[in-house]
């Protein structure tokens, strides 16, 4: 039961962050994959509780959407999945440690960034279009969504994709900081809804929200690649500048300052 605190939680991410950048090649592939596909998952969910909803229930759409789509971040932190945007705070802070390299880094977010692609795709297509689960009576919606996904511009797309992985992150965070199972699920489900609530981007739900859209007819490639790009970019900020730097410079750089104050 109960929490790490803040301070120790700082020494655990960067403990993970540094198990995670040695993985191996293939367990990186594999769990990238069962990312994407739990991510992939959790957004068809999503569309088909969202459904056939009437567009004057506004806001309150979003909201119920909301509370399914944290299942796909909660299955893969519970049961192992490597996800780009939260390695974007957990490996980065690695990094900023110094307990790996820039090149392992780079490997990490790569290689991790492509097998996530890889397992979204797998569900956009076969669990989402060819299974027909967003076909039909879903196929509006799942064209409604993915166009809005797109609509904001490369500015806008990358601003939203800083506020969304603070949010994300700050759930995986709480996820780590978390001893009881309990509190890992709530830990994580409520800043993932807020994102979600708030419309902002998650690149790998992207990767699969898009992709439904384009496999519907209602985005562009070209859309989808640009989005996607963007995206990953403001993810990143948010996760490892913002989230991932804020906390190490006041819990290793400036907790190191105040112990040599009070000698």
């Amino acid at each position: 039961m109960g929490s790490l605190t803040p301070k120790d939680l700082v020494d655990e991410t960067i403990k993970r962050g540094e198990q995670k950048a040695n993985y191996s090649f293939l367990t990186m592939a594999v769990l990238g994959i069962m990312a994407g596909i739990f991510i992939g998952v959790a957004g068809v969910a999503m569309i088909r509780t969202m459904g056939t909803m009437p567009k004057e229930w506004g806001t309150l759409v979003n909201l119920i959407g909301a509370i399914v789509f944290p299942i796909g971040l909660i299955c893969l932190l519970l049961v192992g999945g490597e996800l780009v945007t939260g390695n974007m705070l957990v490996v980065s802070m690695a990094l900023f440690a110094k307990k790996i390299t820039a090149k392992q880094w780079l490997r990490n977010m790569i290689v991790v960034t492509f097998f996530n692609l890889v397992g979204t795709l797998l569900v956009a297509y076969f669990f989402g279009y060819l299974s027909g689960t967003l076909q039909g009576n879903f196929t509006e919606r799942t064209i409604m969504v993915a166009q809005g996904r797109v609509a904001d511009g490369p500015l806008q797309a990358f601003l939203n994709g800083i506020a969304c992985n603070i949010l994300v992150c700050t759930g995986v965070y709480m996820n780590i900081c978390a001893k009881d199972f309990i509190g890992k699920i709530f830990g994580t489900w409520l800043p993932v809804m807020a994102f979600v609530v708030a419309g902002y981007q998650h690149v790998v739900a992207n990767m699969f929200l898009v992709a439904a859209g384009v496999f519907a007819g209602g985005v562009t490639i070209s859309e989808y690649i640009q989005n996607i790009v963007v995206v990953w970019g403001g993810n990143l900020v948010g996760g490892g500048l913002v989230l991932g730097s804020m906390y190490f410079l006041a819990f290793k750089v400036g907790f190191g300052e105040t112990k040599k104050e009070l000698n």
